[in-house]
């Protein structure tokens, strides 16, 4: 929860509330500020006051008051028939669903001054949002703001956050300032959490961008058919009519199949028969991935726009995927594809992505977000194609979370490394032995397994056990600079135990 920045001059609140509210506004209040957590509550600021899921702020409505709140909106189901209030009051049926659309008002509306391309999917969504935002910003003349997983700001500049997409309140504050710093492109990542909870509401979205979808947040969304269902929404539920969507994924051709033919749409393949897809009214990016001897990906494009060669300082499968979800947008965007094959020529890796380090004289390591049972085999078999000794893997599950994926997790790795480590990812309030125990349930045979509860240790050890011409996963945490335990977060950084372990420099 955040509270707004003020306004100096207010807000009428008849104006905020408009065909929001059943009750007649008392137009003459002035909303200075607005916000969902009363311990923030300055003098002047409308206090919104709503429930979702075991949260609910209605049971602080009163200490809101008694800080000045100048009025209260409050979820209608949560609030006796009969609630004496001191300032105006009003009751809205599932408020959290229209907080971004009050949030929007309050702030007039920084989206629609901005080119916002909003990206979702299971997989993908960080390096498909870094990427878009590298190759926006390439000119240096409109530097593009980002919103994700790795903070807020700039490709260059980024703020950690503590949600991948922010809460509304915080969303549409950050938006007004991006607006304010005379950006006028924003890339979002968008998670199914912030869908289901509705918090970009009010956004004005120019283009949205699906990657993927498998197993992953089933603590949260239960189902396989829940959490598509909230990822779906953001196509069918925000007036968008500008779409690219992966073609590779199951989902995502259900999804294009759906669509109206008002929304223009661009499918992007790796797979050469995926030309024709569920209807005819949809453009395609077909890529095909070109032998390079340095193992950095080159792509044949073939597109709407014309025929061509992308070359890049990237690597692997997946992010050649990513690459056309980028190129796809930069020309539905209004690029040229030249235009667009240049911008993503001159990427660069994002950290925690197939990050490495090592090679030569000394064994490869690889630092890698993967968490899911379909990242995790994305990236070993790239490794296992290119690995030319023998393939190690070290990763662990965080606690608090799909219990489901663990043994699921367990068996892709036995898949596809010659030697398995076992640790600790974030554990969080979780015993780590147990969610141990849960992903060696997934592994047939346990000769080739180490376990080690220790990860910086356990890190160690296989570096140096390793010879020169193996490659050593390390998966889970990526970007993470702590580690989760018994609800504590500890400084913590794969990379930082990679490079002290191998003794190479910062």
């Amino acid at each position: 929860m955040m509270a707004a920045h003020t306004l100096s001059s207010g807000y009428l609140l008849g104006l905020l509330l408009k065909d929001l509210v059943h009750e007649t506004c008392h137009s003459n209040t002035h909303v200075t500020g607005i916000t969902t957590d009363s311990r923030t509550v300055n003098p002047g600021d409308l206090f919104i006051a709503y429930t979702i899921g075991e949260h609910s702020s209605v049971p602080f409505i009163e200490n809101a008051v008694k800080a000045g709140a100048s009025a209260v909106i409050a979820e209608a189901g949560s609030l006796p028939e009969i609630y004496p209030c001191p300032v105006p009051l009003y009751r809205v049926n599932e408020l959290y669903k229209i907080i971004g659309i009050i949030a929007d008002r309050f702030y007039d509306h920084p989206s629609s001054a901005m080119t916002v391309i909003g990206v979702t999917g299971t997989n993908g969504k960080t390096s498909v949002s870094h990427l878009m935002a590298q190759a926006l910003s390439a000119d240096q003349k409109n530097i593009c703001g980002l919103i994700g997983t790795l903070g807020y700001g700039t490709v260059d500049r980024l703020i950690p956050g503590s949600h991948t997409t922010p809460e509304a309140i915080a969303l549409q504050a950050l938006l007004a300032e991006m607006r304010g710093q005379k950006t006028r492109q924003v890339v979002m990542e968008v998670s199914s959490h912030a869908l289901d909870q509705f918090r970009i509401a009010g956004v004005a979205f120019d283009l949205a961008v699906f990657t993927n979808l498998s197993r992953d947040h089933l603590d949260y969304h239960k189902s396989m058919e829940s959490y598509a269902a909230a990822k779906k929404r953001l196509f069918t539920q925000y007036g968008i009519n500008r779409v690219v969507i992966n073609m590779d994924d199951e989902f995502g051709r259900k999804l294009m199949a759906e669509l109206p033919q008002s929304v223009t749409t661009v499918g992007y393949t790796l797979e050469e028969n995926s030309h024709s897809g569920p209807r005819n009214i949809f453009q395609v990016v077909y890529g095909k991935v070109l032998p390079d001897p340095s193992g950095k990906i080159k792509l044949a494009l073939d597109t709407p726009w014309g025929k061509a060669v992308l070359a890049t300082g990237l690597s692997g499968r997946f992010n050649a995927s990513n690459l056309l979800a980028c190129l796809s947008s930069l020309c539905l965007l209004g690029h040229t594809l030249e235009d667009a094959i240049g911008r993503l020529s001159v990427c660069k890796g994002i950290p925690g992505r197939m990050e490495i380090f090592g090679g030569d004289s000394l064994p490869c390591a690889v630092v890698d977000f993967a968490h899911t049972p379909d990242a995790l085999e994305q990236v070993l078999s790239d490794l296992k194609n290119s690995c030319q000794g023998k393939l190690y893997c070290v990763f662990g599950c965080g606690g608090d979370r799909d219990k489901g994926k663990r043994p699921l997790m367990a068996a892709v790795v036995e898949k596809y490394a010659d030697g398995i480590i076992i640790t600790s990812d974030n554990p969080r309030h979780e015993n780590p032995e147990e969610i141990t125990r849960d992903i060696l349930a997934g592994i047939k045979n346990r000769d080739h397994v180490i376990v080690d509860i220790d990860r910086e240790r356990a890190i160690q050890n296989i570096l140096k056990t390793v010879s020169a011409n193996d490659v050593v996963l390390i998966a889970g945490k990526g970007h993470e600079n702590y580690q989760e335990i018994a609800g504590v977060r500890r400084p913590f950084s794969d990379q930082e135990v990679v490079r002290k372990t191998l003794g190479i420099l910062a």
